[in-house]
């Protein structure tokens, strides 16, 4: 079942609610693609551009806590270190051409966006919203 965006998601920071929802569309992609049984090769490339996104979007948003001077970086930082090595460690198994793993993967993604989202993102997004007012 795809992410449906909902509004609860929004951090009301812009270019982070954007990025979030190029996330989920990727996501949802990546299921699609799954669900239809296409080739691997193209389940692949969904993947690599996911990651390479997934890179860009936690950058700008470390981005944002550097310059907001946001107390529980480093722990957020962390978070994202550790989806990475995750990701990383899935990916291996894409290479080794493991297509099941993609199953684990699209729930992997699927609940560890909504909930960073809804946890971690938020908590920095009402600290981020209130510094940026003053």
């Amino acid at each position: 079942m795809p992410i449906k965006w909902m509004s609860v998601y929004d951090t009301h920071i812009k270019t982070v609610d954007e990025q979030h929802r190029v996330l989920v569309e990727m996501i949802n992609d990546l299921q699609t693609a799954r669900e239809n049984n296409n080739e691997p090769k193209l389940i692949r490339e969904i993947f690599f551009k996911l990651v390479d996104y997934t890179k860009y979007h936690f950058s700008q948003e470390e981005s944002l806590m550097t310059t907001s001077n946001y107390p529980k970086l480093l722990e957020h930082s962390s978070q994202h270190k550790e989806f990475v090595n995750k990701i990383v460690e899935m990916l291996e198994g894409l290479k080794k051409g493991d297509v099941n793993i993609s199953d684990k993967l699209n729930d992997f993604l699927m609940n560890w966006l909504i909930k960073h989202i809804l946890g971690y993102d938020k908590e920095f997004a009402n600290f981020y919203n209130v510094v940026s007012r003053q």
